[in-house]
Order: C-alpha cells, then sequence, then structure tokens
C-alpha cells in the first residue's frame, strides 16, 4: 500500500490541501518524528515522495518542507482497490466518461465553445 502526506497550509481552505505520494522506503515512523521536532526548531525537513509524470512513470523527488508553516500534516495509506474507488467516484472522471459515451453513441457534434455548428439534442 503506499504511504501519502497531506499538508494543510494555515492560510488554505480545507478542502486545498496539498496532497504528496511518499517513496516506499520511506520510513513514515521516522518521518513524523522529524516533522514533529522541526516545528520547535524551525527547520526543513526532507520528505521523500514521488510525482507522477505518467501513468506508468513516476518520478521520485524530494520535498522541502518547513514543517512550523504548515498548520496540520496528515499522513494516510491507501491501497489499489481505494485509488480505483476514488478514480469511480471521481465526478470529473465521471464527466469525462459520460461526454465519451455520448459522442461514442451519436453523430459528430459541433463544439460550442469553438463556434463549430453540430446536430442539436
Amino acid at each position: 500500500m503506499s504511504w501519502f502526506l497531506a499538508l494543510q497550509g494555515p492560510a488554505q481552505p480545507s478542502h486545498q490541501a496539498s496532497v504528496y505520494e511518499l517513496q516506499d522506503t520511506t520510513d513514515v515512523d521516522k518521518l513524523a518524528q522529524e516533522l514533529l521536532s522541526a516545528v520547535t526548531l524551525d527547520r526543513v525537513v526532507a520528505v521523500p515522495a514521488m510525482l507522477p509524470q505518467n501513468t506508468r512513470r513516476r518520478q521520485k523527488v524530494t520535498l522541502y518542507v518547513r514543517p512550523a508553516a504548515w498548520g496540520m500534516w496528515t499522513f494516510y495509506e491507501l491501497s489499489e482497490e481505494d485509488k480505483r474507488q476514488l478514480m469511480r467516484e471521481n465526478p470529473l472522471m465521471q464527466a469525462m466518461q459520460q461526454h465519451q459515451r455520448e459522442h461514442a453513441q451519436g453523430p459528430a457534434q459541433g463544439n460550442p465553445l469553438l463556434g463549430q455548428p453540430g446536430a442539436r439534442r
């Protein structure tokens, strides 16, 4: 299972946390201890993370976080099934799938944003 780190800054609304997938070799307990101790010293903590470049390849990166600047951080795990469930329930993904279904069934329609005429329903 993958571990994630969610960072919630004091100036951000709660629904806009920054979420990073941690590298598989990350010791979550050690990282949590480093974050806790760095708050009082106001120092930077190196966080080994993964950034998706595409669906098959992810790039290993190191994030440098000042825990004192963040209001909250949370670690959580997602299984592969959890990830699939999130994708199924994602409104953006549902809208894209609906759009694909509509355009696969009927004749090609114009794009009203580009001013292209087309058949209307």
